[in-house]
């Protein structure tokens, strides 16, 4: 009985253990030159060129962080290349090739890369336990305060101009002439006569005027996309306040983006100042620009893109700061149909440009 209930334990914890790594699959090289006569397989030789493949793979897994986590991973990977099993946990080997000439030995293999494993090395090295850069700001024990307000908004209406052509004309005109003299037969009187030329001359110019579209657009807040940015920055240990517990009027956030690409000056006052009053360290704003479905012509799915601008200000100093930012940045989603693939294209811009800020954060220093 108690051997059965060991059993069920070990099962419990290790499925327990796989439900929290996450594995990726990544395809890696490796290569070494052997001094022996020829290569034996299950020598050290092959083991050192599935080691250089599993290091490419985790290579090839870094490749595609955005700049800020890939600086934070390059602080760890000497770390990670010397327990490189911790994180490539296993391997399928595709193909091998013994070049007999050359002494040379490649395998390829597909790596399971634990980037759960990776998420938790970069989190300790840049967390609030690990050493502040200089002149780097700090956090308490505990992490910092942050508030968030991520605005999500579609095109509701736009109102098209004609271009206004104004044309300008000149016409000049002017007249020469030769005068002639003709004597008359009889040798007593002259005619006079006069050629004329006449020259008539066209300017044409102006100008034309086009007026920018007047854009108006739907303005929201959606709950999921706020439990994914919620998400993001709680994992990242820092202590996330809800922009109405902060005191924030969400409207007037909505309303500024409706009619335009920014929040207006007294709705950045107003929140600044109830942050600072609630002692909280940083606010996170971003809108979330949703474009119009379209077909993606790989999977025959709808896509949609959600283009994310977003920008984090440090508020402990006298005068607010902004420590992260993106411009533009944009992210697709797939679906069966519009509002599916929407909102996926919402939950992955919210979850992929709150973890790029959080890395910006980290790579300055900002816990």
């Amino acid at each position: 009985m108690r051997t059965i209930v060991r059993f069920l334990l070990f099962v419990v914890l290790a499925c327990t253990l796989t439900a929290h790594a996450e594995l990726v699959k990544v395809k890696g090289k490796g290569e070494i030159a052997y001094t022996t006569s020829h290569f034996k397989q299950g020598s050290a030789d092959e083991l050192a060129a599935i080691t250089e493949a599993k290091k490419d793979a985790l290579t090839r897994f870094a490749s595609d962080f955005d700049s800020a986590r890939f600086v934070l991973y390059k602080k760890i990977e000497p770390e990670v290349l010397s327990n490189i099993d911790q994180y490539v946990t296993d391997y399928t080997q595709l193909d091998q090739q013994d070049d007999k000439a050359s002494k040379r030995y490649t395998v390829f293999i597909e790596a399971s890369v634990d980037s759960t494993a990776i998420e938790n090395a970069i989190e300790k090295s840049s967390g609030p336990n690990a050493p502040a850069a200089a002149g780097t700001a700090t956090a308490n024990a505990g992490g910092s305060y942050m508030t968030f307000v991520f605005v999500a908004r579609e095109l509701a209406s736009s109102k098209d101009f004609d271009a206004k052509r104004t044309t300008v004309e000149i016409n000049e005109s002017s007249e020469a002439g030769a005068q002639k003299n003709k004597v008359a037969d009889d040798g007593q009187s002259a005619e006079t006569g006069l050629d004329k030329n006449s020259v008539v001359k066209n300017t044409t110019g102006g100008n034309t005027e086009i007026k920018a579209s007047d854009l108006t657009y739907r303005a929201t807040t959606v709950t999921y996309v706020d439990n994914a940015v919620n998400s993001v920055l709680t994992k990242a240990n820092y202590e996330v306040v809800d922009p109405v517990d902060a005191g924030l009027d969400v409207e007037s956030f909505k309303n500024d983006f409706s009619s335009g690409d920014d929040i207006s000056p007294g709705t950045r006052s107003a929140a600044i100042k109830n942050c600072k009053d609630k002692e909280i360290s940083y606010i996170a704003i971003a809108n979330m620009d949703v474009g119009l479905p379209e077909k993606d012509e790989a999977t025959g799915l709808i896509r949609v893109y959600v283009t994310v601008t977003a920008k984090v200000s440090d508020l402990t100093p006298k005068f607010p700061k902004t420590v992260a930012s993106i411009a533009g940045i944009p992210y697709a989603g797939l679906g069966s149909d519009p509002q599916v693939a929407k909102q996926n294209a919402l939950n992955e811009a919210a979850t992929r440009s709150a973890s790029e800020l959080v890395d910006q954060l980290r790579m300055k220093g900002v816990k």
